[in-house]
């Protein structure tokens, strides 16, 4: 593993997070990360994530990650890989963040 790789710490906790790609922009579905960071995120999903593609997630900021933020935060991530999750049908998706905002962002973020 390449140590250098991660440069922000990981929180394992659930964050409730809301999900869209460009592929279908007005559709969003609504997971909870695994783990989080200031540079990225880990969640579940049923599917239709693909390595390399560019997202929006939605969420409110842990005050664990980041003390005294209370707005909506609106990422534009890349997803750095996806892992089969058991036999359950489900994927880990893992998410480098791009840029962000902080309050909701119109719909062409993308």
């Amino acid at each position: 593993m390449d140590l250098g790789r991660r440069q922000a710490n990981r929180l394992i906790m659930r964050v409730p997070m809301r999900v869209r790609d460009k592929r279908s922009p007005r559709v969003e579905q609504g997971v909870e990360s695994m783990n989080i960071s200031i540079r990225g995120a880990y969640f579940a999903a049923e599917a239709g994530f693909h390595v390399g593609e560019k997202i929006q997630i939605r969420l409110m900021m842990p005050e664990a990650v980041m003390p005294g933020q209370r707005s909506e935060w609106c990422f534009v991530g890349r997803v750095a890989h996806v892992d089969k999750l058991g036999s359950n049908g489900k994927i880990g998706v893992g998410v480098h963040f791009l840029y962000y905002t902080a309050g909701r962002q119109p719909d062409d973020l993308l």
